[in-house]
């Protein structure tokens, strides 16, 4: 990977999940490839340019936000704080059930983002999920911190 997460940490900020995604999602594209490759090779090209893209995608779950990357010569990012994320669903294909991997479509006020052939996507939808509730907690904890010091300031006057 190309540590796209990494680079955009913010202060106080850490990784609390990356996604790990499922080599096994390139097979039938692979085999397809191998077994047309006398059709000018296209089949062939394709398999390459599915396994550039495939290594060339980025998912991450921090305390304060999602960042994830797709893309090589063209990407889209997404950084989004964890309280703007609308929704995440997951969706498997039939070998997707089997050899357990989904795709992860995250929906914030800025467009849809999907992330495809992450391993446990359900599990990883949990850490997210998990992962709001807990900048939420932290943030209502944080606004009552700080209204408890504004009124005992103002007592002590």
């Amino acid at each position: 990977m190309s540590k796209y997460v990494e680079k955009n940490l913010g202060k106080n900020e850490t990784i609390v999940k990356k996604a790990d995604r499922n080599g096994l999602f390139l097979v039938a594209t692979w085999i397809k490839g191998i077994l047309l490759c006398w059709l000018l090779l296209i089949p062939t090209v394709k398999a390459i340019i599915a396994t550039v893209r495939f290594k060339n995608v980025e998912l991450a779950v921090t305390t304060k936000r999602i960042i994830g990357k797709i893309g090589v010569a063209s990407t889209q990012a997404l950084d989004a704080p964890l309280n703007k994320v609308q929704n995440v669903a997951v969706a498997q294909p039939f070998f997707g059930k089997i050899f357990n991997y989904g795709t992860i479509q995250i929906n914030t006020a800025a467009g849809e983002y999907l992330f495809g052939a992450i391993k446990n996507a359900d599990a990883f939808k949990k850490v997210i999920m998990s992962q709001i509730d807990q900048f939420e907690e932290d943030r209502l904890k944080q606004q009552a911190d700080q209204m408890a010091q504004a009124m005992a300031g103002a007592i002590n006057r």
